[in-house]
């Protein structure tokens, strides 16, 4: 790996990990400089705008999201082994206590955010969606899953349950609610 190549990906895990802490509006280059003890200058090589910066972590963000979930399809497991590999991540960042998710907090300034970025976070969620849905229709196709929504609507309301039980953690800074949550959630789904 090159230094360009290194100094690039720290740029990333520190802006992610600030994004997840504060929101994409609210940490600036000059916060990454200190942390990586460059000039604010340095960053405007690697990406010249916030806004490049931004469309580099939504980019990432749903490049890791549809990584993960190819790699539980190539898994070969049933409606509710995929279902708790799509949960565990939702879960480990609610358990955090801390983090939020990249693709909530930038649904959430969305409406701020450069068009590019914008983008990126509907593909994210479009791939979720997407996802999930296959998932439940050939779960319920296949007698392993019992719910009345169209599938399509069941996925959006999961997903916007374990978006929202992020926030609620981190507000509460206690997830003792998330196991019992997603019990619900496989209770509504027949488990």
């Amino acid at each position: 790996m090159t230094q360009t190549t290194d100094t690039r990906t720290q740029i990333l895990d520190i802006a992610e990990r600030l994004l997840q802490q504060r929101g994409f509006n609210a940490f600036s280059y000059q916060d990454i400089a200190n942390e990586l003890g460059i000039r604010k200058a340095s960053l405007h090589y690697h990406f010249p705008s916030k806004a490049d910066l931004g469309t580099a972590l939504a980019e990432r963000h749903a490049n890791r999201a549809l990584d993960a979930l190819q790699g539980v399809d190539q898994l070969n497991l049933n409606a509710w082994q995929q279902l708790d590999a799509f949960f565990k991540p939702f879960i480990d960042l609610a358990k955090s206590c801390d983090l939020m998710c990249v693709g909530g907090v930038m649904a959430s300034e969305y409406s701020t955010l450069p068009t590019p970025m914008q983008h990126r976070m509907d593909e994210f969620f479009a791939i979720l969606h997407t996802w999930l849905t296959r998932v439940l229709r050939q779960g319920r196709a296949s007698g392993q899953l019992y719910f009345g929504a169209e599938p399509s609507v069941k996925a959006d309301a999961i997903i916007a349950t374990l978006e929202g039980a992020i926030l609620i953690a981190k507000t509460r800074k206690n997830a003792d609610f998330i196991d019992p949550l997603i019990d619900d959630i496989k209770a509504s789904l027949g488990g």
